[in-house]
Formats: C-alpha cells, structure tokens, sequence
C-alpha cells in the first residue's frame, strides 16, 4: 500500500488526470509528429545512397525521432523533468545535422564513420592481450566474472582479434586512411570527437559556426544540468523553516519543452525534406498549416498551484553549523 507522503511525491493518477484534461492536443501534436517523422524515416530508407545518407538517415535522423518519441511517452504521463535528457539528445542529433548537411557532407560523414570504427576497435583491443587498450583496462575486465573462465576469456579474445583485424582493413582502405590518420594525429589519451578533424573543438564551437548559439546557451546547458544531476533546485528546496520535496512528476515547464521539441522537430523535418524527399515539401506544408500550427501556436500556459510536498521534520541543513 502507498503511503500518502509517497502519494505526494509520486502521484501517477493525477498526473495522467491532469494532462489528459489540460494538455491533451498538445501531447497528441508530438504523438503525429513521431507518426510523420516515421513515415518520413520510411520513405528515405527506400532511395538507398551513400555512407553519408546511411549516417544522416539511418543515424542522426532516426535517433531525434527516437528521442521525439521518448519526450511524447515521458510528456504523456507527466514525467516533464526527465524528459529534459531526451529533449537535450534531440537538440544535438539537430545541431549534428546542421553540421553535416551545411557543407563537405560526404567527408564529415565519413569521419563520423572512421570515428565509429576506432571506438568499436578500442573495445575490441581491451580484450586482447599486450594491447595498450587491455593493460589500461585490465583491471576493470577483472571485475566481470565473464572473464573469470578461461574459456570464456580465450573466445573472447579470439573474436576481439578477428574484429580487430577486420576493423583495421576499412581504417587502412583508400576512402578512410587519411582520415584515420588524422584522428591518430590528434589523439592524446582518447580519441576526440568526430566532428574534430578540421572541425569544431566541442558541440558548442559548432554550434557558434553553425549560429546556433542561443539554442545552445538557452536549451542545451539546461537540459544538459539535468542529464549530468545539476539541477539541484529542481527536486530541494528550502522555504526557510522546512526541505521542500518536489514531486517527481510535476507539469513545470512542459508548456516549454513541448513549443521547444515541435519546433526542433520542424526544423529536422526541413532539413530532410530539402535534402532527400523535395516531393514531400508541399505536403509537410499543408501538414503544418493544417493540422499543426494552431496547436503549436496555442500550447497552454501551465500555472502550477500547491504541488509542492513539505517534510517539515527535515531542517534546513544550509543552517547546520
């Protein structure tokens, strides 16, 4: 049996009560949204192309409808504050796809690729005796009880060298050589980023090249203080005599976050669109003008009253001392 002070923290019922009176169009927008981006998805995986358009479809593009579609599910029962890591994901496989279709796609592509190929041999030499990657991870292979057979251990071993070996053969091909050469060049204890090579040093220098730098201050360092545990306000706070406890599911901000992820997903659209599905333009813009703009444009304001839960036995520990 729950216990009303865990009610108060947890109180799924209410929740689902409050958003399917309250935000139900605007929850139900994100859910078409997922549903058109789907379809979009689908229809790009039948043109077939390059390795830059299996990375910017199959990849980048899939994983925002991906995170679109876990934001709609959290939205859906009130979990606004987590769906902040899922929103934050989205905005970068957004910036991430500004960055690749802007100019030299197919190289920056490619190096996204080279770059997935080096993490998959990184982990594939932590297995291999008299590697650097193994004597450096050692001590952590120790610990799973995997390795604690010898079996186990040898088989491993002879499939990280095959992985190994296979690896190095696309690393050493005339298409990525020198790109492999240039993160080799650039690596110091780990490998950079993908975009590094002749590129950005972070995602915010790439969002400053790209002019993307208010979406970047305003939405990803605040999502980014929830995926990392900064956000401290946002579950203690202090009213002076007593230690507020907030809810774990509480509609604050979800007027936001909803208006900030249609509006991410519109601008992804726009990017495929453009680039793969020109045919489709004029049936995304009937899409918008007919079915979309109102509710994105009217998304409710959410005014939160009394949902807070007090613990008036806990002391306020900044007084301690």
């Amino acid at each position: 049996m729950t216990k009303a002070s865990n009610k108060q923290l947890l109180d799924r019922e209410r929740m689902d009560q409050y958003i399917n009176e309250e935000l139900s169009p605007s929850v139900t927008l994100l859910r078409e949204l997922v549903d058109y981006g789907v379809d979009l998805l689908s229809k790009c995986s039948e043109r077939g192309g390059s390795l830059a358009d299996l990375i910017i479809i199959g990849h980048f593009f899939k994983h925002a409808i991906t995170m679109l579609d876990a934001v709609e599910i959290q939205l859906s029962r009130g979990a606004v504050f987590a769906a902040g890591v899922s929103a934050r994901s989205m905005l970068e496989s957004y910036i991430y796809l500004e960055w690749l279709l802007k100019t030299d796609t197919e190289k920056r592509a490619r190096q996204f690729y080279v770059w997935h190929l080096r993490q998959k041999r990184l982990w594939a030499r932590r297995a291999i005796k008299g590697t650097p990657e193994n004597a450096h991870f050692q001590k952590n292979l120790d610990k799973l009880s995997t390795f604690d057979d010898p079996i186990n251990r040898a088989e491993i071993e002879v499939e990280a060298k095959k992985q190994d070996a296979d690896i190095n053969r696309i690393l050493t091909n005339q298409n990525n050589k020198s790109i492999n050469e240039d993160f080799d060049k650039l690596k110091k204890k780990h490998d950079v980023a993908w975009y590094s090579p002749h590129g950005p040093n972070s995602i915010a220098d790439m969002a400053t090249r790209l002019n993307l730098d208010s979406e970047y201050e305003f939405f990803y360092t605040q999502f980014s203080d929830i995926t990392h545990a900064g956000a401290f306000e946002k579950h203690i706070k202090f009213d002076g005599k007593a230690v507020i406890f907030e809810p774990i599911r509480i509609p604050e901000s979800i007027d936001t976050l909803i208006t900030v992820v249609a509006a991410l997903t519109f601008r992804v659209f726009s990017l495929i669109i453009k680039k793969y599905l020109t045919d489709e333009l004029k049936t995304f813009t009937h899409n918008y003008i007919t079915q979309w703009r109102v509710r994105f444009l009217s998304i409710p304001k959410v005014a939160i009253k009394d949902m807070q839960t007090e613990n008036p036995q806990q002391a306020n520990p900044a007084d301690a001392g």
